[in-house]
Order: C-alpha cells, then structure tokens, then sequence
C-alpha cells in the first residue's frame, strides 16, 4: 500500500471489538439470570454429539436413551467387559464416586426412579462425551460432557471474553491453570475448558484463513480494476463490437458470391 499503511481486515477489525465484550450477544442485554424466559435446558446443554446414536425402548420422555452402533445395532457392556472381567470395574471406566463422579442419572423403561451410573467414561475429544455404565443392564449409555451449572440465587456470573483468555491452551501459566482446574476434583470443569480450548483453537485458526482470504481477495479485486481501466482505455468493446460487424458483413458476402456461383 501507499506509504507503508497496513491495511486492517473487516475479520480483524471484528476479532478486535469483540475481544472486551461480554459471551452474550452485542444485541441481548447483559444480565446476570440463569435463564431467559425463552430458554431451555436444551438450548444451553444439547444432547445431540456427531458420535452418538442412541435409541428408546418406549415412547416415556423419562426414558434414558441408551447408545447404539454407528450401524444400529445395540451397543452392549460385555463388550466393555470380558467374561473373566465380569465382576471387576470394567476396562477404561471409573466407578463413578468421588472425584470421578460426573452426574448421570439412568432410568430404564420398568422403573419409576432414576439411578446414578455405576461407572463412568470422560472421552476427551474435541466435543467431549461421557459413556456410563449400570451393573444392572447390558446397555451402555451415552451423552456430550457439559460442565455441570452451579446455581445461585443471585443468578450468574456473566464474563467478558477476555477474562477466560487464560484459559487458552497457549497462555502464559498454563501449566498452574491447569493444576488448579485438577484441584476442582470436577471431571465435567475439566472437559468444558478442554471443549473451550479446542473451539478457541479452530476459531482463532478460521479467522487467519479469512483475513488471508480477504487480503487475497482485496489484491484480486484491485488487480481487475486494473484491467478494466487497461480495456477502458483501449476501447475495447468497441473495437470488439466492429468486428462482430465486420463478421456479418463478411460472411454475408460470402453466402452472396457463392450464391451468384451457383446461378452461373
């Protein structure tokens, strides 16, 4: 650019004014409630996860949905738990109590009350998961990992976006960050930071995409205006039209002499 001016993209512009503004909405006020009247559970905590097919038994909404195969076909718990394992805590899950204790209530068609699972799994991926397991059942059980809410009569606290820039998986004392969330003894704390990370991470990653393709963009836009003044300047259609012209005249010729040709 001219003197030396950088110019600043409408992605970074964007990324700069959002950074002290609060997680809601620039349009919605900021308060400091639980819930709106509008929302729901739903909308705050999805059961829907991309890896996850579950299935009812029954049409009871107070049904615990049990997982299925990508295939779907009944996923069942021996195949977490060998025979000669049968009565031990089954491989890759915890018996959920203590600081392993992540809140999956089950209810099976013929019961009337919910009971907590005996062993649970946190899968740490990008969107993490939880699979639990009862003692009393071959099912196996599955949903996306939230942090658990806290709830207050004061309602919630709402945060700026950069106060959780320390969360980040590149912050400065991330190590210390990362013992302190250990010392919460919540699996859930745990997996809602990883999901926080992660997202961060691909969204910070999407946003150097877009300015590189809006730089991109702004050069290509500049270089055809050039053109288009390099073909204004030559006239270009004009000239191009003539000769459209010029064609028809030609082969109007032509179709005239053959046609004399033929009559002679």
């Amino acid at each position: 650019m001219e003197g030396g001016a950088i110019r600043t993209s409408h992605a970074q512009e964007k990324c700069r004014e959002g950074s002290s503004g609060g997680a809601t909405l620039a349009s919605m006020p900021a308060t400091r409630g639980p819930w709106s009247h509008t929302t729901s559970i739903g909308d705050w905590y999805p059961d829907e996860h991309p890896f996850i097919k579950n299935q009812h038994d029954t049409d009871n909404p107070n049904e615990t949905p049990y997982t299925m195969t990508t295939s779907g076909h009944l996923l069942y718990k021996r195949s977490y738990m060998p025979a000669v394992m049968q009565r031990c805590e089954p491989l890759g899950f915890k018996t959920n109590s203590g600081v392993n204790y992540i809140d999956y209530p089950i209810r099976l068609p013929h019961e009337t009350t919910t009971q907590q699972a005996h062993y649970t799994q946190a899968i740490m991926a990008p969107n993490p998961l939880v699979i639990a397991l009862r003692t009393d059942t071959d099912k196996v059980f599955s949903k996306p990992l939230y942090a658990a809410p806290v709830y207050k009569f004061e309602g919630k606290p709402t945060y700026a976006t950069a106060d959780l820039d320390y969360l980040k998986v590149d912050a400065q004392g991330w190590e210390l960050t990362d013992r302190l969330i250990e010392r919460t003894h919540d699996v859930s704390l745990k997996a809602e930071v990883h999901r926080f990370r992660v997202i961060s991470v691909e969204l910070e990653r999407m946003e150097q995409v877009l300015v590189e393709n809006e730089d991109a963009w702004g050069q290509l836009a500049a270089a055809k205006l050039g053109v288009i003044r390099h073909l204004e300047m030559a006239d270009a259609i004009t000239r191009i039209n003539n000769m459209n012209d010029r064609f028809m005249d030609d082969a109007l010729q032509v179709n005239k002499e053959l046609l004399c040709g033929r009559k002679g």
